[in-house]
């Protein structure tokens, strides 16, 4: 099942800002006296044209994060499971199960529509992108 905590992408968001602050004040230590985290590296200074090209991908997952983060809210923070869509009846169903709502001895002979269960269920999540595909989340 591929669930993300909202708290393992800002701890992936953090150590990526802090690699690129060390990086830029070890390539320029000129500007360290005017900087003191990430936020404040001048991006738009020209010399750093060729620095950045170094750091695309990592700059760009931490937009990526930054943009979920505005979409969720400040429940983004506290931890937020995001269900892929295509998990989230097995999601229910492990859900139900743990919270014991089915027993764990429940007869295999009495099926359970889960599918129905799990559209039941999906009136309390909302939706989002990230990275392509479609997560649901309940905060």
């Amino acid at each position: 099942m591929n669930i993300i905590d909202t708290r393992d992408l800002i701890e992936t968001r953090d150590k990526l800002k802090e690699q690129i602050l060390d990086s830029f004040l070890e390539d320029f230590p000129h500007y360290a006296d005017m900087t003191e985290s990430f936020e404040d590296i001048r991006f738009e200074e020209e010399e750093l044209d060729s620095w950045k090209l170094g750091w695309v991908e990592d700059l760009s997952e931490i937009t990526r994060i930054d943009e979920l983060e505005n979409e969720i809210g400040s429940e983004f923070e506290d931890g937020v499971q995001l269900i892929e869509e295509s998990d989230f009846e097995d999601y229910c169903t492990y859900l139900l199960k743990d919270l014991g709502y089915i027993p764990r001895d429940f007869p295999s002979w009495i099926e359970i529509d889960w599918e129905a269960t799990a559209s039941n269920m999906r009136s309390d999540y909302s939706g989002v992108e990230f990275d392509g595909l479609t997560y649901l989340y309940r905060v």
